[in-house]
């Protein structure tokens, strides 16, 4: 199979580097310093690569390229696409598109407030009683999310934001919890839950069984997914992909959904690349077909896995017990400081 991966970022290389390893694929892709490499100077030349080499699936993890709707103009030449369509993706690029989606379809979000001025913001914040989150609007791993407990120190952030060049911010009601990452797999009428995890600051991430629940996963589903891949179909906005969802789930067990995520981020695509005997070219293409929800059941080789970020590099470990696993991560010495901090979180 002949195989172009779109995206030069972490998830790209781990995909790139799992799908070569079937000697029946030949990949290509924009990922530069990797063999295969292709320089695409515009989207046209993606295209006529793409028909000239006979390329039988085309994986696009870069939200620029999907917003070109690039995808059907590759799928009208019978190219398999494995991607959103430029409408679907919107919602995980722009987090105020996301967060109107959510309150359209009554999918559980804190309280928020969209300012395109700094003044709308300075006057929501004005008598808060709560703490607020203040974030960027586009999806941007520059610029983190915000909190404040305070009017001055919303003020702070709210013009740093603005001054950086951000047309809008988002605020929302602190809630506090746990920040949950559940990711779904879609043929963009329906979905299934393929894995769960627990973030702390994008530092830390863990997937362990206890965290949630069949039943809660049940009620994520019904509540939270399902309503956001049947939604986009109805509107035609058809999302064909990887879905994560970010959660924050609290001590009662109830959840409120924060933001959406295309394919999986740099804290989770190892657990996905690593710890299961799948054939993702075929997951995708099954997924364009419509028939991954039957075809696959997504379980685990492993019962407990970390990832980890040490200044630029991504550590990743499996363990069979909790206890195994805090003994491998003492032996290779890594600094366990906000691993040590998300532990007091997840406790309960």
């Amino acid at each position: 199979m002949k195989i172009l991966i779109l995206g030069n970022n972490y998830p790209a290389k781990v995909f790139f580097q799992l799908l070569k390893k079937n000697p029946k694929n030949i990949v290509f892709s924009n990922i530069k310093n990797l063999e295969n490499y292709i320089e695409f100077k515009e989207f046209e030349d993606i295209k006529k690569f793409s028909l000239k080499n006979k390329i039988n699936l085309v994986i696009i993890l870069d939200e620029e390229i999907t917003s070109t709707g690039i995808q059907e103009e590759l799928s009208a030449f019978d190219i398999s696409v494995f991607s959103p369509s430029a409408e679907a993706i919107s919602i995980t690029i722009s987090k105020a598109t996301a967060k109107k989606f959510m309150h359209k379809n009554k999918i559980l979000t804190p309280k928020f407030i969209i300012a395109d001025k700094a003044q709308i913001a300075f006057d929501y914040i004005k008598n808060m009683q709560t703490p607020k989150t203040i974030k960027p609007d586009i999806h941007n791993f520059q610029e983190c999310s915000q909190f404040a407990e305070t009017y001055n120190q919303g003020q702070k952030i709210i013009n740093k934001f603005f001054e950086n060049g951000n047309k809008k911010i988002i605020i929302e009601d602190y809630i506090e919890g746990k920040n949950i990452n559940v990711w779904a797999i879609s043929d963009g009428y329906s979905a299934k839950i393929i894995g769960t995890s627990a973030k702390y600051q994008n530092n830390v991430a863990i997937f362990e069984p206890n965290f949630i629940n069949e039943e809660l996963k049940e009620n994520i589903l019904k509540s939270a997914i399902l309503p956001t891949i049947t939604s986009l179909s109805s509107q035609g906005e058809e999302y064909i992909g990887i879905l994560g969802f970010d959660f924050i789930l609290t001590k009662e067990n109830n959840f409120y959904l924060l933001g959406y995520n295309s394919f999986f981020d740099d804290m989770n695509v190892n657990f996905f690349s690593e710890c299961f005997n799948l054939d993702w070219s075929d997951i995708f293409e099954s997924c364009i077909i419509g028939d991954v929800l039957l075809k696959y059941n997504f379980l685990p080789k492993e019962e407990y896995m970390i990832t980890l970020r040490q200044d630029e590099e991504i550590v990743f470990l499996t363990a069979k017990t909790k206890s195994n696993l805090k003994k491998y991560l003492k032996e290779l010495d890594l600094n366990l400081t906000e691993y040590n901090e998300a532990e007091k979180i997840w406790k309960y």
